[in-house]
């Protein structure tokens, strides 16, 4: 037994023991170091752990969701509503960066197994991946057909007819999910009211909902009856009027604007002249050139259709969202009106246009009478307005005005990814002076390709296909051979 006990002490000081005793420890401590670190990282936000190396960049928050995040004195909860299995990659990834702010919190809650939950938010069906951001007595449902959008739409009917699935291209989600937090957050909300009484066009439920989620609660309004414009308004519009404004109605308007009062207005072609319209424009130095903007370079209008533009975009707080990073976004204009600086205005006035069509554009005057909308040697031709800001320095008042009635409507803002919608409503925060909304934008989720000629792309099978694997059993048989020789 003792000779035992010896060579089995023994064999714990040779060479072999001692290596094979350190090749444990280290791997010991290797494990150790690995399960130490992975705790270390799972910890981490995922913003610090997970690179966004996204051509949009994605899932990065804007400086304008962080200021709104940083500034919480509020609890905000989020409840994602989908089922355990059906989570969106991109839903998760963004809710992971709300996440990360101590005011915020994220709870997966599944809509089949507690139906009850959501009916406490929305009466609609809920589809997965749908938002409810809930601050004390005050919630938004945000459903998922709201997050995501199409600006194909040959690409979405290809899709769903040969997939049975959506092409969906811009992701919303971080727009609508500040602009709730915004909502619950805020117990007085800035009042848009809109004129009625003048054969307005007015505007879909749509953009109703897309100005509640800009924390703007919207109202109409018949001046017509009242004795003033109302005291909390932030905003007053008038969206495509055919009829004019009366003398009274033009004074309390008139009023309104002398004491830093907000205008948003989008026009609409009428045959009839509008006088107090008119003259509502020029005390913001815009003169209503009328008729249609026609574009004559089909670079500047869309698939065929001349009355479609596609203005430039100039220089303002408004449009600087759309005009970011590489390319930038399109606005489409159906149907515009021209517009144009006057040059004996308002010297407290300064006026910036923010959409213009080409230098070959034209305005084609009788729409009504017109054969066709093709250029004649009467309509007057060059760069117009189709959309601008003005402010009045000294009195404080603002004026947006839209050259078009029905651009920032889903039928038209889809064509160019949201960018009218968009437009539209940073037209509005800069009207009240809701900056950390208008740097927000629709995210693009395109796939950029790479495209190669037929010439180009035979050259690369065969290099693929019989090039390399020649090379390779060049380079073995050489190998095999030198081998053989040793």
């Amino acid at each position: 037994m003792s000779g035992l006990w010896k060579k089995l002490r023994a064999s714990f000081t040779t060479r072999s023991w001692r290596a094979g005793a350190y090749s444990v420890f280290a791997a010991v401590l290797v494990a150790a170091i690995a399960v130490v670190t992975n705790l270390a990282v799972s910890a981490l936000p995922a913003s610090v752990t997970q690179l966004d190396m996204t051509e949009g960049r994605l899932y990065t928050l804007s400086a304008g969701t962080e200021q709104v995040l940083a500034s919480l004195d509020r609890d905000v909860e989020i409840y994602w509503l989908v089922q355990s299995g059906y989570e969106n990659n991109t839903m998760e990834q963004i809710l992971s960066r709300y996440a990360e702010y101590d005011r915020v919190s994220v709870t997966q809650v599944d809509p089949v197994r507690y139906p009850g939950f959501a009916a406490a938010y929305t009466d609609q069906t809920v589809e997965d991946n749908s938002l409810a951001v809930v601050c004390g007595e005050r919630s938004m449902y945000i459903p998922y057909d709201d997050v995501w959008t199409y600006s194909d739409y040959d690409a979405y009917t290809y899709y769903l007819s040969n997939y049975g699935q959506e092409y969906l291209d811009v992701f919303t989600g971080e727009e609508k999910l500040t602009g709730a937090i915004l909502y619950v957050t805020n117990d007085e909300l800035p009042a848009l009211y809109y004129l009625t009484g003048h054969g307005e066009t007015g505007v879909s439920e749509s953009v109703l909902n897309s100005l509640a989620l800009e924390n703007i609660s919207t109202q109409s309004l018949n001046l017509m009856t009242e004795e003033a414009v109302p005291a909390d308004c932030a905003v007053l519009a008038l969206f495509g009027p055919v009829s004019d404004l009366t003398d009274r109605e033009l004074e309390l308007i008139e009023q309104y604007a002398e004491t830093g009062g907000r205008l948003l207005i989008t026009t609409a072609y009428t045959e009839e002249k509008l006088p107090n319209l008119d003259k509502l424009l020029e005390e913001f130095s815009i003169e209503l050139v009328g008729g249609y903007v026609m574009e004559s370079d089909n670079r500047y209008y869309h698939y065929g259709y001349i009355d479609l533009i596609l203005p430039d975009l100039g220089v303002h707080t408004i449009t600087a969202p759309l005009t970011a990073g590489e390319g930038g976004y399109t606005v489409v204009m159906p149907d515009a009106q021209a517009l144009r600086v006057l040059t004996e205005g308002n010297d407290d006035v300064t006026v910036t246009p923010l959409l213009s069509s080409s230098a070959t554009s034209y305005v084609k005057q009788d729409v009504a009478g017109a054969v066709s909308y093709a250029q004649d040697d009467d309509d007057e031709t060059g760069s117009f307005m189709v959309a601008a800001a003005a402010q009045n320095d000294k009195t404080g008042g603002r004026l947006v005005v839209f050259g078009a009635t029905r651009f920032m409507e889903p039928d038209f803002s889809d064509m160019v990814a949201g960018a009218n919608l968009d437009l539209f409503l940073n037209g509005a925060d800069w009207l009240i002076e809701q900056q950390q909304s208008i740097s927000i934008h629709p995210k693009t989720l395109s796939n950029t390709y790479l495209t190669f000629t037929d010439s180009t792309a035979n050259i690369i099978k065969v290099t693929v296909a019989v090039v390399v694997p020649v090379l390779f059993l060049a380079a073995g048989i050489v190998i095999f051979m030198r081998r053989r020789r040793r």
